[in-house]
């Protein structure tokens, strides 16, 4: 079983899995192609180091960055790579971009199963009927999918994927790395985190991500408590929001107590996690939040917007079992919420980031490598391994056990040669 998974360019989120996705393939004696578009995208300026992998890693254009390649480029180059690899199936991540649809009409034509990745949730913007229509054709024309949570596996059956075939698991961080780096952190703390306790903020400078209002809220909720005793607010990140961010700051009088400590690679950003008081995710759209699943493997109570699509998995009770939830929009609802948390009790605060521990502690790479295979298990039907076949003529296809997938083969792994 050869399967092939195409991402726009790889980051510490990606790897994770798919290192997770090729070592279980791996003891299957299948195999993994990872692609990537590009090695550089201007969104996220990644650096990922080069290391010997459980998969063949593939670089559709080694020397460009994403955002200055064509459309045709995309989809000739992932047409070509497919062409002459003939991988059994496909995991497809989204269903706009031009690789994404070579790659899906490509699986139809040779009768290749194509794994929808989908990370999409009704509320992420306003939706137009013509678009949901041409959106919801894609969508039929995959196999199965996997998906993030409830409310991406609801979005996906409003556009016509039958809810069988539909797996949860595919919003995965590297849960062990963070943990381990979170852990020598506290060992020894860096000397630039702030003297006081802080809430943290982690995300991209870009509108939707709301931190103009997080700051007004954070100035309420300054006033409404003692200066002595008021937590600071760290925000790490950068974009285009930047300046403008620390001008509000500035106008609101919270130059002292508001950090800015730039974008942070993984392993200079996971001490801000390890010695936060809190974390704060208020954005207005955000399909999932993968920095929640980060604050929560470093055990931080969470202050999550009821926007984004991890809250139903991470805070799972609005009441504070991991945290709290609250509306965007509303500055008095989050100021309070900041406010209920600061007030909170040590012990109680504890409690809820080690019940965010536990929680996210399900939600790891491995679940997203057995969400995969359960996605390609539906997708052929009656639990049957492909193997390779011609490209005219129906594909062999070797009856299955039920959860042979998932639970056969040896628990050693052997890395592949990393390609490009």
């Amino acid at each position: 079983m050869h399967v092939a998974v195409c991402f726009t360019n790889f980051g510490p989120y990606h790897l994770a899995r798919l290192r997770a996705l090729g070592h279980a393939l791996d003891r299957l004696g299948g195999r993994l192609s990872a692609i990537e578009v590009a090695r550089r995208e201007r969104r996220y300026p990644w650096q990922v180091s080069s290391v010997s992998e459980p998969f063949d890693w593939v670089t559709l254009f080694p020397n460009e960055e994403l955002e200055a390649i064509g459309a045709d480029a995309c989809t000739r180059a992932i047409v070509e790579w497919l062409d002459g690899a003939r991988p059994d199936a496909l995991g497809i991540v989204g269903y706009s971009r031009p690789e994404c649809l070579a790659s899906l009409h490509w699986a139809r034509q040779r009768r290749r199963p194509a794994i929808l990745m989908s990370e999409s949730q009704a509320i992420d913007k306003p939706r137009v009927w013509w678009k949901e229509a041409i959106k919801s054709r894609r969508v039929r024309q995959c196999s199965s999918a996997l998906v993030g949570g409830p409310r991406h596996r609801d979005y996906l059956i409003a556009l016509g994927m039958p809810a069988e075939k539909i797996v949860l698991g595919y919003n995965a961080v590297d849960n062990a790395r963070i943990a381990e780096l979170a852990q020598a952190a506290r060992n020894m703390p860096p000397s630039d985190l702030p003297s006081r306790p802080y809430f943290l903020a982690v995300n991209r400078f870009v509108p939707e991500k709301n931190l103009s209002e997080l700051l007004s809220a954070y100035a309420l909720y300054r006033k409404a408590n003692d200066p002595l005793t008021t937590w600071d607010l760290v925000l790490c990140g950068d974009g285009t929001c930047r300046p403008s961010l620390k001008r509000q700051a500035h106008q609101l009088q919270l130059d002292n107590c508001v950090h800015f400590p730039g974008f942070l690679q993984e392993a200079s950003l996971v001490p801000w996690y390890a010695h936060a008081s809190a974390f704060v995710h208020p954005s207005r759209l955000e399909p999932w939040g993968l920095v929640v699943n980060e604050a929560a493997i470093c055990e931080l109570p969470l202050l999550v917007s009821d926007r984004c699509g991890c809250v139903e998995t991470l805070v799972p009770d609005p009441g504070g079992t991991t945290g709290y939830r609250f509306q965007p929009g509303d500055l008095r609802s989050l100021a309070d919420a900041l406010s209920q948390l600061a007030q909170t009790n040590a012990e109680e605060r504890r409690h809820m980031g080690r019940r965010a521990r536990e929680i996210v502690d399900q939600w790891g790479p491995e679940r997203f490598a057995s969400g995969t295979l359960e996605a390609i298990e539906l997708a052929l039907g009656q639990l049957s391994l492909r193997l390779f076949g011609s490209d005219t003529g129906s594909p062999q296809v070797i009856p299955a056990q039920a959860g042979n997938l998932r639970d056969s083969g040896e628990h050693g792994c052997r890395p592949r040669k990393r390609t490009v």
